[in-house]
């Protein structure tokens, strides 16, 4: 009895205080350390925190898209959440479609076999070249110790607007969460003709997810 009387009790302190503390259905900070992103209502996602990395902004060449590779080299999954590209151009709107692949590009950018569209952003503006340009597409979710190709492709080309990379690769960009390797560029129509080697300007955006708590009873 005393046990079931200590575990309703614990229960009941438990949910008094979460109703006593209206600010982490806002934007706080948890006892892990952990942020609760979004508005009262609405969706909302935990995440350990937030990273990017960068290649360059550096171009010195153009075509119509770039072929890399990102493995995740963390402890923890990681969710990208936007992009950044390079385009010349400045102030034109342009359509960037990102695809993706199981296991690496290198040896499939000219074959559309195994490759998926992660989506497209028709209504990227040119921030002009070698200033990053924003591209939103939905999010793409790896977990640790895995690899996919991508291929952002420039699906609007022409008209005086390129997507901008940089001559030489393969070339490895890293942090402690994310690994890019960069190989092609990437020519017209997609999976047509590419370019050895070619390093994609760009940026990814990311969140760090946490693993799922563990429950447990109080005896």
């Amino acid at each position: 009895m005393k046990n079931g009387f200590f575990r309703c009790t614990l229960v009941a302190m438990f949910g008094l205080a979460l109703l006593a503390s209206p600010t982490l259905a806002q934007q706080s900070d948890d006892e892990a350390g952990r942020l609760v992103v979004g508005a009262p209502g609405a969706s909302r996602v935990e995440v350990e925190g937030t990273g990017s990395l960068t290649t360059l902004f550096a171009s010195n060449n153009s075509f119509r898209g770039n072929t890399f590779d990102i493995e995740n080299i963390g402890a923890l999954p990681i969710t990208i959440t936007s992009w950044e590209v390079n385009l010349n151009n400045t102030g034109s709107t342009n359509q960037i479609d990102i695809y993706w692949r199981v296991g690496t590009c290198n040896g499939f950018q000219g074959d559309p076999t195994g490759w998926n569209l992660l989506g497209t952003d028709n209504a990227v503006i040119s921030a002009g070249q070698d200033i990053p340009s924003a591209v939103t597409v939905p999010p793409f979710t790896i977990q640790p110790g895995e690899l996919f190709g991508f291929y952002v492709d420039h699906a609007s080309y022409g008209a005086g607007t390129s997507l901008q990379y940089t001559n030489g690769g393969p070339t490895v960009y890293a942090n402690s969460e994310v690994e890019l390797t960069t190989y092609y560029g990437q020519g017209s129509p997609p999976f047509a003709a590419f370019y050895t080697y070619r390093q994609w300007n760009g940026t990814v955006y990311y969140d760090i997810v946490p693993v799922e708590l563990q429950s447990f009873s109080v005896e």
